[in-house]
């Protein structure tokens, strides 16, 4: 089968590989679309979590080929899965806590083993939805790709616990930035200011229900955030009563911290991959609370449940769709905020 594997930082190669097979307990996946995500371009430019020969790619849906002991499971039905697939026996799994789960991503889809950069991807420890998800027929293949970016938008909300009349602004536009955005409309939440450089997603976000975007490479993001909530104590800070940080650059850092009110909540969704400054007295002082958000608990059935309503148009955040043999470009225009939001890569297509 075809796939694309990473060699290198910045080196990615077609190449032919045997195509899975299902055993006990595994499933076969025919990949509709994959989608490019953040870490995944972390894992292009500096080797994140790949080993040379690893083939990249998380977040993907398509039909199953083979199934082999999967309850519930069976050739031609179509699909997402969970990509980070927990060991059910570490201290966090047993409570809950599936996210944390001490195996981390070294066995993960995409991470440790294949992921869905090829024609056929194989999902071990399929167990229907706990870690493979159906998906109806309302719920497109464009849809079902972004599955999974999506839940990470929603469990980080459910980090902030933001609620119906509390002013909310979200740094980043990006696919989770704005998968963020949309469930907070869900929510009830209105109101909410996001803060992105790129025009393209600034204006993505205001046809998504942003009631303000912010260019923070123009303007500043606290003082457009104190026009409206008035300034805090000390002048120099705006008074949000949540911040959620999917940016990952320090000035969005050094940003949240300022721009929360006294008690209010900072999340980190955004992956950093560097150090940062910051002020601890700023935590101290104002008595916030800092919590991270790392991917998805069990939010999958209800991020598919709400597109099958149609309560959310996921092809608004595709701005692109390429083949597998375009991939170097597919990374190239995914890593410039400029011209994209989500580009999915398409396996089953095929160049002439």
């Amino acid at each position: 089968m075809r796939a694309v594997q990473w060699d290198a930082p910045e080196t990615l190669s077609g190449v032919e590989l045997p195509a899975p097979h299902a055993r006990d307990g595994e499933v076969v996946i025919e990949v509709a679309h994959c989608g490019i995500c953040g870490s995944d371009l972390h894992s292009f430019k500096s080797g994140f979590a790949a080993r040379p020969g690893q083939v990249l790619g998380h977040e993907f849906c398509g039909t199953v080929v083979e199934a082999q002991g999967v309850d519930g499971v069976t050739v031609g039905d179509r699909v997402t899965a969970r990509p980070l697939i927990p060991c059910g026996r570490c201290r966090s799994c047993l409570a809950g806590e599936t996210q944390l789960c001490d195996v981390g991503v070294s066995q993960g889809i995409g991470y440790g083993l294949r992921g869905a950069f090829a024609e056929r991807v194989l999902v071990p420890h399929a167990v229907l939805d706990r870690t493979l998800f159906a998906l109806p027929d309302e719920v497109g293949d464009r849809a079902g790709a972004l599955v999974e970016p999506l839940a990470v938008g929603l469990h980080a909300i459910g980090q902030a616990e933001a609620s119906a009349g509390e002013l909310v602004v979200v740094l980043g536009a990006g696919p989770i930035g704005l998968a963020v955005l949309i469930f907070l409309g869900l929510a009830g939440v209105e109101g909410v200011i996001v803060a992105d450089p790129s025009a393209l997603r600034r204006d993505a976000a205001r046809r998504l229900g942003a009631a303000l975007t912010v260019d923070p490479a123009s303007e500043s993001t606290i003082d457009a955030v104190a026009a409206v909530t008035g300034r805090g104590a000390s002048g120099a800070s705006a008074r949000a009563d949540v911040v959620i940080d999917c940016a990952g650059v320090p000035a969005a850092f050094e940003d949240a911290l300022r721009l929360a009110r006294p008690g209010g909540r900072v999340v980190l969704c955004a992956m950093y991959g560097r150090r940062v400054e910051m002020r601890p007295d700023r935590l101290t002082s104002n008595e916030l609370t800092l919590r991270g958000s790392v991917g998805y608990r069990d939010e999958f059935p209800s991020v598919i449940a709400t597109l099958a309503k149609g309560d959310l148009d996921a092809s608004t955040l595709v701005s692109h769709e390429l083949p597998l043999e375009r991939i170097d470009e597919a990374f190239r225009i995914q890593a410039d905020p400029a011209v994209s939001l989500k580009v999915l890569v398409t396996p089953g297509v095929r160049v002439p």
